[in-house]
């Protein structure tokens, strides 16, 4: 029995001017709220009863029933104005493919896909996504019972499926020493802190048996550095964030770093974000994918990934069947070129019903247990 409600019929222009209108809307990590209202009235407006959570999610559920599918996108965007613009069939703008544009498409297809009796679905817009921690995907493992299956809505390509992505582990190194004079023997605190940074990375070519860096390799990116001193106090910094593959845990990394920096006189401050996570491919949610995206003329590819996702933290939180999908190129992630392929994005919102009206047949009728 399919749950009839009333909705809006979502054809493709509507979909492209609802996420022309959700990239307009300013929404860097801290500063959602207005995005995240507008969200909330778009979604009742296609017949989800959408409202805002403790953690200042945007929250819409459509359907009735026990069993719950939750779709997970983030409304959140790193820094960086983007003058939104439609170009040739492509979107620009800043959130455009990271990640509003897999946002837009899980609003889209849950209001157009047929769910059945005892099934809800629930589209989640979370704040803070591209900050350490992830408060808003935090705030929903700890308070939210987990769900049958969750959707994660990063670009995957429209063809694509994701099943794993990376943890990540922030480091500041800090080199603390008398100021000396730049003809005198002694090293500066540059110098220092920079033989720490050479030490460090022999000892990651050790860890990986000098493999090229990727999903399965410890790896570690020096994102800023800084030098100064106040005439007697001479001071270096380094900017430090590991990617650690599943398997290898933040506390161990921690633990050997702190080692090495202890040698060398290092003084270090830590900042965890999230541990690696990887599902399983024979997971349930898998099939429906497949199915929907060779449904659509697709190839499907399965991925995982370098970055880190709210799939770190809803997945060991809940344990349950977990991908991330979505339309867009991830190379345009972050970029100040940052855009989304319409007919992507509208060929995604097809694969989406597809997989959610699969995925929901599965729980009709069945309790909870």
């Amino acid at each position: 029995m399919v749950i009839e409600r009333e909705r809006t019929a979502i054809t493709p222009m509507t979909a492209v001017d609802l996420l022309h209108d959700l990239v307009s809307i300013p929404s860097v990590s801290g500063d959602e709220a207005c995005a995240v209202s507008w969200l909330c009235e778009v979604m009742e407006s296609l017949g989800y009863d959408a409202t805002i959570d403790g953690a200042g999610n945007a929250v819409g559920t459509t359907g009735q029933g026990e069993r719950e599918i939750l779709l997970l996108g983030h409304i959140d965007t790193v820094r960086g104005e983007i003058p939104v613009r439609i170009e040739d069939g492509v979107l620009h703008g800043r959130g455009a493919v990271d990640a509003k544009g897999p946002l837009a498409a899980f609003v889209v297809a849950g209001a157009n896909a047929k769910l059945p009796e005892g099934v809800r679905l629930t589209v989640v817009g979370a704040v803070g996504e591209e900050t350490l921690g992830s408060p808003g995907a935090t705030w929903l493992a700890q308070h939210r019972q987990a769900p049958e299956a969750v959707v994660i809505g990063e670009p995957s390509g429209w063809d694509g499926l994701v099943l794993g992505y990376k943890g990540s582990l922030g480091l500041t190194a800090t080199v603390t020493c008398d100021m000396s004079h730049s003809a005198g023997p002694a090293p500066t605190a540059p110098e220092l802190v920079f033989r720490f940074w050479l030490t460090l990375q022999s000892w990651l070519a050790e860890h990986n048996d000098d493999a090229p860096a990727g999903f399965d390799t410890l790896d570690a990116t020096l994102r800023a550095m800084h030098s100064g001193g106040d005439g007697l106090i001479d001071r270096a910094t380094l900017v430090i964030t590991f990617r650690l593959p599943p398997g290898t845990e933040s506390t161990w990394v921690r633990e050997q770093v702190s080692t090495l920096a202890q040698t060398a006189g290092i003084d270090l401050a830590w900042r965890h974000n999230a541990e690696g996570f990887r599902t399983d491919k024979r997971s349930p949610l898998v099939a429906p994918f497949l199915a929907a995206i060779r449904a659509n003329g697709g190839t499907p590819r399965l991925k995982v990934k370098t970055g880190t996702s709210d799939m770190n933290i809803v997945g060991p939180a809940w344990n349950c069947p977990i991908a991330a999908y979505g339309p867009g190129d991830a190379h345009f992630d972050h970029t100040p070129d940052e855009q989304i392929n319409l007919a992507e994005y509208q060929r995604s919102i097809d694969v989406l019903v597809s997989a959610i009206e699969t995925m929901s047949r599965r729980f009709e009728g069945r309790g909870r247990g």
